[in-house]
């Protein structure tokens, strides 16, 4: 089954497709509706070639586009996309004939902000598709919601709506991770939970097993259920299009400081003479909320091997801690540079062709294995 149908052809703006939905479009839609974010660094045009290279047929609705694309899960397999929780759906059997993914289209040039809207499988037409773009593209990004964004929407939503509640959530641990922890922090774990009593069970999680949110389910009696997940996939299971729209919202405004931050830092090549020419960059600084020990380097340099960054010419110095070297970024096809001190890492970029994808992802692996509460801003 295709994408749900809109009764117009043309949309002047985002507003006007997202008031279609909620007033007219809502009956159309088959069963959960899915929001997938990410960020990009390149105009629209440059955005539709990438889509037309991979495959992507493109509609033309007016601000709103129809993507669609064949896909086939035997031989297709991501290796690892911004889905995580799919212990949560039971995989379909498939006997890998082609599949058609359709997908309604955001693109904001200014902003880079890209949103993916459908009703279709998200282990099967989203896994296959959009949610592979977004995690291993160059130059493209899901819009991560890290566990303090997580910790501000939940307090929003509770603060906005005085009924809501948390039915639901999936909240993980890593291996040594550095998360403050009670119980048992050497102990890698997963925790998914079920109750009415979400919003308490959640925070004594965090504070008594060290976990950090994967998503979480919100209910508000009789106006909506949607959830959210880290990796910036929102869904509405029932109710109110315009709560999901609300909160999407939110998390976009929050997401945009860290690519706005990054925006900031570049590369050039500044010539010295009329044959020798000197690389420089301005980094993106990465400030953390507390201190990186020098007896913890070692432990990031092996999760950073594990996720994929190989690092080159690395140097650290014992007291006042410091630790610099060169990172290629295997996933996203990009090189920089980190220097880290005991309260903040400075990223270089190396290149003439920034990598925002490639930014977003370190910052991730920063709040996912350092520092949860880190933060980015620019050096003046």
């Amino acid at each position: 089954m295709g994408v749900f149908e809109v009764e117009q052809s043309s949309f002047d703006d985002l507003a006007s497709f997202n008031y279609h939905l909620a007033d007219g479009a809502r009956d159309n839609i088959s069963s959960d509706l899915y929001i997938v974010a990410g960020l990009s660094q390149f105009s629209q045009q440059e955005f539709f070639e990438i889509l037309t290279q991979r495959g992507y047929s493109i509609e033309d609705l007016g601000a709103i586009q129809k993507v669609s694309r064949t896909y086939t899960t035997s031989g297709d397999a991501p290796e690892d996309t911004i889905l995580e929780e799919e212990e949560e759906e039971a995989e379909e059997e498939d006997n890998g004939s082609e599949r058609v993914a359709e997908f309604y289209l955001y693109y904001d040039e200014e902003s880079g902000v890209t949103l993916f809207y459908t009703d279709q499988r998200k282990t099967k037409e989203i896994k296959y598709t959009v949610a592979k773009l977004l995690d291993g593209e160059r130059g493209l990004h899901y819009l991560y919601i890290g566990p303090g964004l997580f910790r501000d929407i939940r307090r929003e939503i509770i603060r906005n709506e005085e009924i809501a509640e948390i039915t639901k959530f999936v909240a993980d641990r890593l291996e040594d991770s550095d998360y403050p922890c009670r119980i048992r922090p050497d102990v890698e774990r997963t925790i998914q939970y079920y109750g009415d009593d979400g919003i308490e069970a959640l925070e004594e999680m965090e504070e008594n097993y060290g976990v950090r949110p994967r998503n979480i389910t919100f209910n508000v009696p009789n106006q909506a259920k949607f959830r959210i997940t880290r990796k910036g996939v929102f869904s509405l299971g029932r109710g109110d299009l315009t709560t999901l729209f609300e909160y999407v919202e939110l998390c976009i405004e929050k997401a945009l400081e860290i690519k706005e931050a990054y925006g900031e830092s570049e590369f050039q090549m500044l010539a010295t003479t009329d044959t020798l020419s000197v690389p420089t960059s301005e980094p993106a600084s990465i400030e953390l909320s507390g201190q990186l020990e020098y007896s913890e380097v070692e432990k990031v340099k092996s999760r950073m091997n594990e996720e994929g960054y190989l690092l080159v010419d690395s140097f650290q110095q014992e007291g006042s801690l410091y630790f610099s070297s060169k990172v290629m970024d295997t996933k996203k096809k990009n090189k920089f540079r980190i220097k880290a001190s005991e309260d903040e890492i400075r990223v270089f970029p190396q290149e003439t062709d920034d990598n925002l994808g490639s930014f977003l992802r370190f910052h991730e692996f920063v709040q996912s294995n350092i520092d949860p509460d880190a933060s980015v801003v620019v050096e003046t």
